[in-house]
């Protein structure tokens, strides 16, 4: 657990990937708080809703190999997508940090009983030890490679593709820009719980988005009655649209497609976010 803090210790302006409050992902506690969000279906802030899953899966179909495919599903949260990938058949393997979510996962599949499979592996995915050419596919979906730092994404790059097989296929869902403009939002509220606490307190957030080296903070501070606060900040780096294909020959893949979001158009520079397609390059 972090240290007790006072609220003269908050820093003023949020620092990308300051591993001071840089929220840990396997953290127990935060990790328990981090499934309700998960699997509430009134927001799509953690997972997305069922029904947009579902739809998500129809696109995924067009874009992988037939059934049954070995498939990765790396930072996979509680196996949403897994698990509706496994009903079609695939031959699934689950990574992320979350014990919580991997449980519930396993959970998942256990009801699901379904036609292919869908195990589950906790591991980060900087240092995961994945047999080489052991997928025909691989899945970052909901941004997971912008959570890590501009010189580490390579590198987590290069791990998933070195786990494809010779004509391996890695499908990576990419923002080019949060939903907000450049500069510092703040606000406020008084709530009963959050993801810091599960006791009431006042809740303080601010994010920050530097258009210039493309970098975004989501930082939460708990301010509670004892004077003390606690501070969680998620950071991301979004590849700009144009530097995208480089990002991925640095990992060892060839991008072959980038579509506007999870439709069939073609992605662009206005575009929100991306859906890259990208191969293994050949050795």
């Amino acid at each position: 657990m972090r240290p007790t803090l006072r609220p003269a210790t908050v820093p003023p302006w949020p620092i990308p990937f300051d591993p001071a409050y840089e929220l840990d992902w396997g953290e127990p506690e935060f990790a328990r708080r981090l499934l309700r969000e998960h699997l509430d279906q009134s927001h799509d802030g953690a997972s997305r809703r069922a029904t947009i899953i579902a739809r998500h899966v129809r696109r995924l179909r067009r874009l992988i190999p037939a059934p049954p495919s070995r498939i990765l599903d790396a930072g996979c949260g509680p196996g949403l997508y897994a698990v509706e990938l496994a009903r079609l058949g695939h031959r699934v393997t689950g990574v992320d940090v979350s014990a919580p979510a991997l449980r519930h996962a396993r959970s998942l599949v256990r009801d699901a009983k379904p036609s292919g499979s869908a195990a589950f592996l906790r591991a980060d995915l900087r240092d995961v030890a994945l047999a080489p050419g052991t997928f025909d596919a691989a899945l970052l979906v909901y941004y997971v490679i912008e959570a890590f730092p501009r010189a580490i994404q390579p590198l987590v790059l290069t791990r998933l593709a070195n786990a494809l097989g010779s004509d391996g296929v890695l499908i990576a869902e990419m923002r080019l820009r949060p939903q907000q403009p450049p500069g510092r939002l703040e606000w406020w509220d008084a709530v009963p719980s959050s993801l810091l606490s599960d006791r009431g307190h006042l809740l303080l957030g601010d994010s920050v988005y530097d258009q210039r080296r493309h970098t975004y903070v989501l930082r939460d501070v708990a301010v509670f009655d004892n004077g003390t606060v606690s501070i969680r900040q998620t950071s991301a780096w979004m590849c700009p649209f144009g530097s995208i294909p480089r990002l991925f020959q640095r990992g060892g893949l060839r991008v072959v497609a980038m579509y506007d979001g999870w439709t069939g158009e073609t992605g662009s520079p206005a575009s929100e976010s991306v859906l890259v397609v990208a191969r293994r390059r050949k050795r």
